[in-house]
């Protein structure tokens, strides 16, 4: 990580797959009191790597308070079915990196997924539906950051 990063703590849902309180995420501080988030929230919804947030100091802590302008990117997290590690696992998280998604572990079964703003989200949906119908994995989208076609 770089050295001017810093932890913002986002307060979560009671309901959240981690099971806790918080997420804390990196950020690079922006020099107007507002942060860049760089790393992929794995829990935390609404929010992307690279998204602008304010975060404001609440007990020695900067705690997340609204996103103040979105990147384009999106955020998937994968529940591997076995493990991260297994083949079928590693054969989609490949895909999606072909497709220009970045990827980054938190556990042996959850994997978090930064879909960049040129990646046709639509590619990289259709990669993790088929996978979670043929029984390799289970995903969550945690924010959709790209346009999106009309529905017709």
């Amino acid at each position: 990580m770089e050295e001017n990063l810093v932890k913002i703590t986002i307060p979560l849902p009671k309901d959240n797959a981690a099971g806790a309180d918080t997420e804390s995420v990196w950020a690079e501080p922006q020099g107007d009191g507002t942060y860049k988030i760089k790393n992929v929230p794995f829990y935390a919804k609404g929010t992307s790597c690279e998204d602008v947030v304010e975060a404001e100091p609440q007990n020695g802590n900067l705690v997340f308070k609204r996103v103040v302008r979105h990147s384009g990117h999106s955020t998937y997290r994968i529940y591997a079915k076995t493990d991260r590690r297994s083949s079928e696992v590693m054969n989609v998280l490949q895909a999606l990196e072909k497709m220009h998604s970045d990827i980054e572990p938190a556990t042996d079964k959850i994997v978090g997924v930064d879909v960049l703003p040129e990646a046709d989200i639509y590619a990289v949906y259709q990669v993790l539906d088929d996978a979670e119908r043929a029984g390799i994995l289970e995903f969550q989208e945690g924010h959709c950051g790209h346009p999106l076609r009309p529905k017709s």
